[in-house]
């Protein structure tokens, strides 16, 4: 018995591991042996990773009056894909309350999808074993329209580019092609006092490429509301935001979040956030990093 069952491994056992190949992958999304891989890959949220096509951060409607980097560790969870990454943020203001830059980017992420994922998402063969990439390069020009000083909200503009520098298109974990975003954001101070309480949004637009034959891009309304609640030393911001695609593919994710900051002294921050999806957002995601400011001659 024992000898029959180390046969039937013996015989088994390749087709249970190498069966990921060309074979697969064309019988899994119906090649017709002329059409490039990438056409079949999903280019929405709901079959992409986490941090391909995330949903812009809730502004307040003030410019950062700051110079700063900041560096955080980020675990994304959904069933059939645990993913961990780094992430960078920088700041420069070039004018106080006038104008101001973001630059966001995930250097390394790495991530593991069970088989049912990967078909899912209609994986190339060639990736099937990768765990590693890298994501898009996001930089932001922020221009303050109005100060709650002069006018009855602080109003500010957002005006988004992703560049196409990430990989792992072929594992559907980014997009690896341009996008932008447009928006406007609010802030209004509710109680002014020991604790402020304000309440923020914003609305505009997320355009990205999808590259398919019939179309080449999605857009969508771009939208979001939250509070901020502020002592001394720290805040908490609960927020809700998403965006809606008209192909509606996939393509409409949300998400309600928590973020909360402590300033350590005037040059450091710790910030972390906790975040559920819903609807095409199918990640549970957390969030803790450190901020540091530099003194503005240090940078002229």
């Amino acid at each position: 018995m024992q000898k029959l069952l180390f046969i039937s491994f013996f015989f088994i056992l390749p087709f249970t591991v190498f069966t990921q190949d060309h074979y697969w992958w064309a019988n899994n999304v119906g090649w017709d042996g002329q059409r490039f891989w990438g056409d079949y890959i999903i280019r929405t949220p709901r079959f992409l990773g986490p941090n391909a096509l995330p949903i812009p951060r809730l502004g307040n409607g003030r410019v950062p009056n700051e110079r700063s980097f900041a560096l955080s560790g980020n675990s994304h969870s959904t069933p059939g894909d645990a993913t961990q990454n780094l992430a960078l943020y920088g700041t420069y203001n070039l004018v106080p309350d006038v104008i101001s830059f973001e630059l966001y980017w995930v250097p390394i992420e790495y991530f593991t999808l069970s088989h049912v994922i990967k078909t899912e998402r209609k994986t190339f063969h060639v990736f099937y074993n990768e765990h590693l990439a890298s994501g898009d390069i996001y930089l932001h020009t922020l221009i303050q329209i109005l100060k709650a000083e002069t006018h009855p909200l602080d109003l500010a503009l957002r005006i988004g580019y992703r560049f196409p520098s990430s990989t792992m298109l072929g594992m559907a974990r980014y997009t690896d092609s341009p996008g932008y975003y447009l928006d406007l954001s609010f802030g209004k101070k509710l109680i002014d006092g020991n604790l402020d309480l304000s309440i923020q949004g914003m609305g505009g637009i997320f355009v990205w490429q999808i590259n398919q034959n019939r179309q080449n891009q999605n857009d969508a309304p771009l939208f979001g509301l939250g509070l901020n609640v502020e002592g001394k030393n720290w805040a908490l911001s609960p927020a809700f935001r998403g965006y809606s695609g008209y192909l509606n593919n996939g393509d409409r994710p949300m998400a309600l979040s928590l973020s909360g900051q402590v300033e350590v002294n005037p040059r450091w921050q710790l910030f972390g956030t906790v975040q559920t999806g819903f609807g095409d957002l199918l990640y549970d995601s957390f969030e803790l990093g450190s901020k540091f400011r530099f003194a503005y001659p240090l940078l002229r």
